[in-house]
């Protein structure tokens, strides 16, 4: 307990990559057996991550930008036609002025609200992903259906989506957990493994769906990956692994957990066919 109370004042550090080696070296022992600070150490790296990974600069959609120059071009133009006339009565010009500024304010002020950006932009299945793995490691999503093996989670399952949801029985697994949820009308299905060590979340969705690209997308390179071998290994993380692959050339899964990528594509590799 005391080596427990010592590790959380060096998470932060451990974050930033900040801990002297002799620190580094006694913090990585403690993690690697201590299942509750790694899982703390983890959610804040996923944190961190996740933040950094928001908090960019969003690119105003090509049909959008190209409707907001073309209302500028049309109020040049008409500025144009009537320069005559506002150069008798400045005060008229300068209303003008005053009501285009104000116009186009308005426009990217409404681009820039969350609602549209929702509508604009689909979420993507990645993101996702990682964000929901830090909220069940926080305990913020909870399962709706807890057994001891995927079996007691088939029908549970199986009743509700459209999709079949890969279940695949996993060595050594103290427990598995269900959750179904909706975005958008777009059905979704998450498994949660507890293993010794630690947890392995799966997020699950139909394919076509994702092709389609309107509510849930994902990047051209992984998408590409997805059909020509059916995986997809995402290799920008160094924290964390994140692992796709179609299930029955009809779902799309991806794993996320602290284990080796490789170790994490072992797990599922003979849940690509049924």
């Amino acid at each position: 307990m005391n080596e427990c109370k010592k590790i959380q004042q060096f998470i932060t550090d451990a974050v930033d990559n900040r801990l002297k080696e002799a620190d580094k070296e006694f913090f990585q022992s403690h993690i690697s057996k201590c299942h509750s600070c790694r899982n703390d150490y983890e959610l804040d790296v996923l944190t961190k991550d996740f933040v950094k990974t928001k908090i960019s600069r969003q690119t105003t959609p090509h049909e959008i930008a190209s409707r907001i120059k073309q209302d500028i071009d049309k109020h040049v133009a008409q500025e144009q036609r009537t320069r005559g006339v506002f150069a008798q009565y400045p005060l008229a010009r300068a209303a003008v002025i005053a009501m285009l500024v104000f116009g186009i304010a308005f426009v990217l002020y409404f681009l820039n609200s969350p609602d549209i950006q929702n509508t604009v932009q689909a979420a993507d299945m990645m993101d996702k992903s990682i964000e929901n793995y830090g909220l069940f490691l926080a305990g913020t999503i909870q399962p709706q259906q807890i057994g001891q093996n995927v079996d007691e989670l088939r029908d549970y399952f199986q009743e509700r989506v459209e999709f079949p949801v890969a279940l695949k029985p996993v060595k050594d697994c103290e427990w598995v957990g269900g959750v179904l949820s909706d975005y958008d009308g777009l059905s979704l299905a998450h498994l949660v493994y507890k293993l010794p060590g630690g947890i392995v979340y799966v997020y699950q969705t139909n394919w076509n769906a994702v092709l389609e690209g309107d509510k849930i997308s994902l990047s051209n390179g992984a998408v590409t990956s997805l059909n020509q071998t059916g995986w997809y290994v995402n290799g920008t993380h160094d924290e964390y692994s994140v692992v796709m692959w179609l299930y029955n050339d009809e779902t799309v899964c991806t794993a996320v957990s602290s284990m080796e990528k490789d170790q994490l594509r072992q797990m599922f590799a003979e849940d690509t066919q049924e």
